[in-house]
């Protein structure tokens, strides 16, 4: 896992190094490990890298990697390269490292573009290839790792972070208005290719750039897509494609457990991460490692959010060693500017600090790599948007069926009460409008989310438009911030693509989320947790911080108001007692989203 930044020249401009040399200086942090630069020998072409050695420690590794005269600049793990390596080889090709990248580079040389359809893991890279005379760069299959790009002064500029484009002698943050307006609003970001900074955009996942040397053309194109096949398991045997999903998900697990420094894991309690710890305690049975598996969860003081107690009942049966942290406010406080320059762009809840805290503590125990669940949600129905889809479907193929399942749905979430429950089954419209000056924003070039009319299309949404960009960004930004790799097993492309066309009742059955998960992880979990059917997320006490810390937050939103007049309403400060003691809750996010906006734009600097 590393950092990667550099500049390709459009009109042949000799470029300067040293600007390259301090971009991947603001980004240290994604790689202490080493750095280079390699430039071509007219300095229009230059890559820059910083290393966190995870595969092959040694010198061999080190990168901007040459091979005859093609170079790479890579950041990621994919890691199928031993089956991959042996492949190559079959055909010639000799390896002088032991290390993915090298891999990846001869992946390039041997099938051209085409490399990626063979690769397993999680990307972002740039190669020059001097025989075609292009730079090839390229994005994991869902975005798992960031690849952002600007054109400054007809120079294209690429890195990991968008920090690295601020030391730029050309650089300017101006405000993008219409992703603005979608963050305030929705909570809407990474739903696009562009960011909330004007002219940075994203390489979005599944996607690839090609830049032509010769005529300066640059061309994206989709190399990836999830394609909805109902018929594919139109036949199938229920405890069959169970046992297969089993196979694959450990078989994903296996791949992610590869690395040459230590490994961990982020344990919340809930079914994912129980289920990828049980499966990781299998791995090292299988291989006689007699080391307790060592696993960080994030803890609170208040009980009506705290999941310690499943915590502690997987770490029970699996023997784990796990180290708990305990998120407060006082140390968000002091994390919070911070905390931004890391996530560079704004986040609409504060359950990113509680991820923040637990790669902190992964730092703190030296825990390099750090594997997490992110992905199962999106493609097993695990959020309350998928239940409306799923029940609109089953009553209309059978609503004898679809009663008895809406049933047992009230039944599980029986703690809840029934206008809460309601709630989240219905989409109710935002009170928030008037708190915007619409006039500043162009309200024509607004975000409007696709239709979540099917399971189908709910999972393709929350995976390739919106939401899963989002998880993924927070937790390659918080994890690097503490040079940390984290890795996504969930996201097994061989996973994703078998669950994504699973038949809706293996998402779904009889008002249980994520069903074929629990059913075919069922030796590994604890029976509390496999009975367990709500879900808290990463959650903080956002709530509660909000109401006991009134000072805090009310004095962020008046120097919002105050600073972004033609942005913001004064009627938020009008409305902010009574709200705030309403507990209205989507005005509690809302104001959060105002506060993490303002801190934001001072942070960075950003002008209107």
């Amino acid at each position: 896992m590393c950092g990667i930044a550099g500049v390709v020249s459009l009109n042949n401009t000799k470029q300067n190094i040293v600007s390259i040399n301090s971009m991947i200086d603001i980004i240290k942090h994604r790689g202490p490990d080493g750095e280079g630069v390699w430039s071509n020998e007219e300095s229009t072409i230059i890559f820059g890298h910083r290393r966190l050695s995870i595969i092959d420690l040694s010198n061999k590794a080190a990168q901007p990697m040459i091979i005859g005269k093609y170079v790479i600049t890579y950041n990621g793990e994919v890691y199928n390269f031993r089956e991959l390596k042996n492949q190559l080889k079959e055909y010639g090709i000799t390896f002088y490292s032991e290390s993915d990248t090298e891999v990846i580079l001869n992946a390039y040389i041997h099938w051209g573009e085409k490399c990626v359809d063979h690769f397993n893991g999680m990307w972002s890279f740039v190669i020059y290839d001097p025989i075609l005379n292009k730079i090839f760069c390229s994005r994991d299959r869902f975005g798992i790792k960031p690849f952002y790009y600007t054109i400054l002064d007809k120079q294209f500029y690429f890195a990991s972070e968008i920090k690295a484009f601020t030391v730029l002698n050309n650089w300017e943050s101006k405000l993008n208005k219409n992703r603005a307006y979608d963050f305030l609003y929705n909570g809407f970001i990474d739903h696009t290719n562009e960011t909330l900074f004007e002219k940075v955009n994203v390489l979005r996942g599944g996607f690839n750039l090609v830049i032509d040397i010769q005529t300066n053309d640059i061309t994206t194109y989709k190399y990836y897509t999830l394609n909805p096949n109902s018929n594919i398991h139109s036949n199938y045997n229920k405890k069959e494609l169970i046992k297969q999903y089993r196979e694959i998900f450990d078989s994903s697990v296996n791949l992610a457990l590869r690395s040459d420094v230590k490994v961990g894991s982020a344990l919340s309690g809930g079914v994912d991460s129980s289920c990828l710890v049980g499966s990781i305690n299998n791995q090292f049975n299988k291989s006689n490692n007699i080391d307790n598996q060592e696993c960080v969860a994030a803890c609170f003081e208040d009980k009506s959010i705290d999941e310690s107690m499943f915590v502690d009942s997987v770490a029970e049966k699996l023997n784990l060693k796990v180290y708990k942290v305990f998120p407060d406010f006082e140390f968000f406080k002091e994390s919070f500017e911070r905390l931004i320059w890391h996530q560079e762009e704004p986040f609409p809840t504060m359950s990113i600090f509680a991820q923040y805290c637990v790669f902190d503590e992964a730092s703190k125990n030296n825990l390099t790599v750090m594997l997490d669940g992110q992905g199962a949600d999106e493609v097993l129905a695990g959020y309350d948007s998928f239940y409306k889809p799923y029940f609109i479907s089953i009553f209309k193929k059978n609503p004898l069926l679809g009663l008895k399942s809406l049933l047992n749905y009230f039944k599980i979430h029986s703690r809840y009460p029934v206008a809460n429950i309601l709630k989240k089954l219905s989409i109710k419209k935002s009170k928030i409008s008037t708190f915007i000056k619409k006039d500043f924003f162009d309200l024509k070039n607004r975000y409007k989310r696709t239709s979540d009319s099917t399971l189908f299309q709910t999972t393709l949404n929350h995976l390739q438009e919106y939401g899963l960009h989002s998880l993924l960004r927070y937790e390659d930004k918080n994890s690097m911030a503490f040079s940390i790799e984290s890795r996504v097993p969930f996201l097994d492309y061989r996973l994703v693509e078998f669950g994504f066309n699973l038949p809706e009742n293996l998402k779904i059955n009889n008002g249980v989320r994520k069903y074929i998960l629990r059913e075919s992880c069922k030796d590994l979990l604890p029976k509390d947790i496999y009975h367990r059917y709500d879900k808290y997320g990463f959650l903080t006490p956002q709530e509660v911080w909000t109401k006991s810390n009134e000072s805090f937050f009310k004095k962020e939103v008046e120097c919002a108001v105050r600073d972004y007049p033609n942005i913001f309403s004064k009627s938020i400060l009008e409305n902010y007692d009574y709200l705030i003691e309403k507990n209205d809750k989507d005005y509690l996010y809302f104001i959060w989203r105002v506060i993490c906006f303002n801190k934001w734009m001072k942070v960075y600097k950003v002008s209107i």
